[in-house]
């Protein structure tokens, strides 16, 4: 009896926590149009996560109140990333109300889409459905036009590379074709002496508080919430170079710092690489601590010296200066 009474109080708290994050954003004042803080900046581009979209208007109608604000930068965007679960299951009704709504909007001539594990659960959940699916919409929501779930990118002149699950696992299923391709990759990346930028839906194992903060038990599987089997794999490629920027989403936190109570970052650094968890744009889980608002993400501007990590709440308009982070960038001579 004690213990069905006690999840009756937790379904009651967790209702009224998800209500508040619906809401409370619409409380704050806002402030100023996105800008680059320095006139200095080598490029500027923003980054949400789990954004969990399908054609229902409360979802959509968050998802345009940031891209009202993005697209109403005072100094234009040069990218705009969303890393993966994009949709809600994946669907090709999902996906139509991704493109027809992006679309709405002149944010950047260069928006970019990561595969997150929810979009691999559409159509018949196989690898050639989801691929073909998200082929196919990554060209009608961005205009961009790729070959597999993976790829490469640049921001200007930046490198970027974008990992995709291949299977539709909660955890990623990266193939060693694709583990083997990344390592090539990271090395032409590394060739340009600039910072390398990984987008992959899910962290590495064991990063950002996992396992303990995907369901906040400390029972779990140590994989779990990260990318699962080819964890260890890309991170031996990752640990090889300098100024890696590895940016995650998938585990649903808030934005959380050095003085957050919860015991973990959103921002890891980790000697030559740092790894960003970005936290949930739609409906962040209130048991997993940290900032806990909708429409929350990065603004990343690049300098010379180091790259700023602007935390902002894009559906509201309003920076949250107290998770802003700066990442140094160390001089690296091009590989030969």
């Amino acid at each position: 009896m004690l213990s069905a009474f006690a999840a009756a109080v937790r379904f009651v708290m967790v209702a009224i926590m998800t209500v508040v994050t619906v809401i409370a954003p619409f409380s704050q004042k806002k402030e100023a149009k996105i800008a680059r803080m320095n006139a200095d900046c080598r490029a500027a581009f923003a980054a949400i996560s789990d954004t969990h979209l399908k054609d229902n208007f409360i979802r959509l109608g968050m998802f345009e109140f940031g891209l009202q604000d993005l697209a109403q930068a005072q100094d234009r965007l040069d990218a705009f990333v969303i890393d993966g679960d994009i949709t809600d299951c994946g669907d090709v009704e999902n996906w139509e109300a991704v493109a027809k709504t992006l679309n709405k909007y002149d944010i950047s001539n260069n928006n970019i889409m990561v595969l997150g594990n929810h979009d691999t659960w559409g159509g018949d959940r196989t690898p050639d459905y989801t691929r073909e699916t998200f082929i196919k919409f990554t060209k009608d929501a961005t205009g961009r036009e790729i070959e597999q779930v993976y790829f490469t990118t640049e921001i200007n002149g930046y490198p970027v590379i974008v990992l995709g699950s291949e299977g539709d696992n909660t955890s990623a299923t990266i193939s060693q074709t694709q583990i083997d391709w990344f390592a090539d990759e990271m090395a032409k990346a590394a060739a340009t002496g600039l910072p390398i930028f990984v987008f992959c839906h899910q962290p590495f194992n064991g990063t950002h508080g996992l396992p303990y903060s995907w369901e906040m038990n400390e029972d779990e599987d140590p994989d779990t919430g990260g990318i699962g089997d080819a964890s260890d794999a890309l991170l031996a490629i990752v640990e090889q170079y300098q100024n890696v920027i590895f940016i995650s989403g998938h585990i649903h936190t808030g934005f959380t710092n050095k003085d957050s109570k919860y015991g973990f970052e959103s921002v890891e650094r980790h000697g030559s690489y740092t790894l960003v968890n970005l936290p949930c744009y739609e409906y962040p889980d209130v048991q997993r601590g940290g900032h806990i608002n909708n429409g929350t993400g990065y603004v990343f501007e690049i300098y010379d010296g180091e790259i700023l990590l602007r935390a902002r709440n894009f559906a509201t308009g309003t920076w949250l200066e107290e998770y802003n982070e700066t990442i140094p960038v160390t001089p690296a001579n091009p590989a030969a």
